[in-house]
C-alpha cells in the first residue's frame, strides 16, 4: 500500500512537471506553442485514468503552484481551464463513458471555466475584453480605410467590415461554446493514443465521421431561427442576441452534418482518405454549400438514398 502511494506521488509530480514544461513552451515558443496548447490537458487525463480523481486534484494543486512560481498569476489562465477540463475527461474515461459523453462533459467544463475567466477578467481590469478587442479592430480597419482612400480606391467594403465586427460582441456565447467543444475534441483525440501507449487503457472512440448525424428537429430549430433573423429583430435586444447565437451554433452543427455526407460519399466511392480531408478544407471556404448539403441530409436523408 505504501509503495503504491509513493508510486502515485511520483507519477503525479512527474506529470505536473510535464504540464509545467508544456505550459512554458505554449507561452514562450509561438509556433511550437500552438501545438502544445492542445496537449495541456493530457497530463491531467492520464493521472486520473491511472490513479483516480483524488490524485488528479493533488496534481492540479501542484501544477498551479508550479505555474505561479514559474510564470506568475497568468499561469492560472492555463492551469484552471485545462486542469478542470482534463480532470473531467479523465474521470469520465475512468467511468467507462462513451466518447460522446466524454466530449460533452469536458466541453461543458471548458465553456464554464472560460466563462468564469471571462467574467473574472472584466472584474479585474474593469473593462470588457471583447469591447477592447473590437476597439482595436476598428482602429486597424480605420487606418486601412484611410490608406485606401488616400490611394483613391473605393472604401465601401470597409462599411461592411465595421458592421460585421459589431456583430462579434453579440456572439460571445457562441465563441465560448465552439472553442470549448474544439478544445475538448482535439485534446480527446490526442489523448486516445497516449492512453493506449502510456496509460495502459483502451479509451472509447468516436464513430467514423461519415456516420455522424444530428436529430431532424435541428432542422426545424434552424428554420425558426432563420425566419426570426429575416424578420429583423432589434439589434442588441435579448431576442436578437439569443437568435444570432442559436443560429450560429446550429449553422456549425449542420455544417458538420454536411461534412459527414461528404465523408460518406467518399467512403462509398472508395476514395483515399486524403480526398475527404482536402474537401474538408475546401468546405471551410464554401461553408454555405456544405450547410446546404447538411440541410438536405437532415430533411431528406440524403445518405440513406445514396445507399440505395
Amino acid at each position: 500500500m505504501k509503495n503504491q502511494t509513493v508510486k502515485q506521488l511520483v507519477e503525479g509530480a512527474a506529470l505536473a512537471a510535464v504540464f509545467a514544461v508544456l505550459f512554458l513552451i505554449t507561452t514562450f515558443v509561438p509556433i511550437l506553442g500552438s501545438i502544445t496548447f492542445w496537449v495541456l490537458p493530457i497530463p491531467f487525463i492520464l493521472i486520473v485514468v491511472r490513479n483516480g480523481i483524488g490524485s488528479g486534484f493533488v496534481m492540479w494543486g501542484v501544477s498551479t503552484v508550479l505555474g505561479l512560481i514559474i510564470a506568475g498569476f497568468p499561469s492560472l489562465i492555463a492551469s484552471f481551464p485545462f486542469g478542470v477540463g482534463g480532470l473531467t475527461a479523465g474521470y469520465l474515461y475512468a467511468k467507462r463513458k462513451s466518447a460522446l459523453a466524454v466530449l460533452i462533459g469536458s466541453g461543458i467544463t471548458y465553456v464554464i471555466t472560460m466563462l468564469i475567466l471571462f467574467i473574472g477578467s472584466i472584474v479585474l481590469i474593469g473593462e470588457n475584453p471583447i469591447d477592447m478587442s473590437i476597439t482595436m479592430l476598428n482602429q486597424s480597419i480605420s487606418q486601412a480605410e484611410s490608406i485606401t482612400e488616400a490611394l483613391g480606391q473605393d472604401t465601401k467594403q470597409f462599411d461592411q467590415l465595421f458592421e460585421q465586427i459589431e456583430v462579434i460582441r453579440y456572439l460571445v456565447p457562441t465563441v465560448l461554446v465552439i472553442l470549448g467543444v474544439m478544445m475538448a475534441l482535439i485534446s480527446q483525440l490526442i489523448s486516445i493514443p497516449v492512453l493506449k501507449r502510456v496509460g495502459g487503457f483502451q479509451p472509447p472512440v468516436f464513430k467514423p465521421i461519415r456516420e455522424w448525424a444530428f436529430p431532424k428537429s435541428f432542422l426545424w430549430y434552424y428554420l425558426v431561427v432563420t425566419i426570426l433573423m429575416m424578420v429583423g429583430l432589434e439589434e442588441g435586444s435579448a431576442a436578437y442576441v439569443a437568435s444570432i447565437n442559436v443560429y450560429s451554433v446550429l449553422n456549425a452543427l449542420i455544417f458538420v452534418q454536411g461534412l459527414a455526407v461528404i465523408y460518406f460519399y467518399s467512403h462509398k466511392k472508395g476514395w483515399p482518405i486524403a480526398v475527404p480531408i482536402l474537401l474538408t478544407f475546401l468546405g471551410f471556404a464554401l461553408t454555405s454549400l456544405v450547410v446546404i448539403i447538411g440541410i438536405i441530409d437532415l430533411g431528406f436523408e440524403l445518405r440513406r438514398r445514396m445507399k440505395s
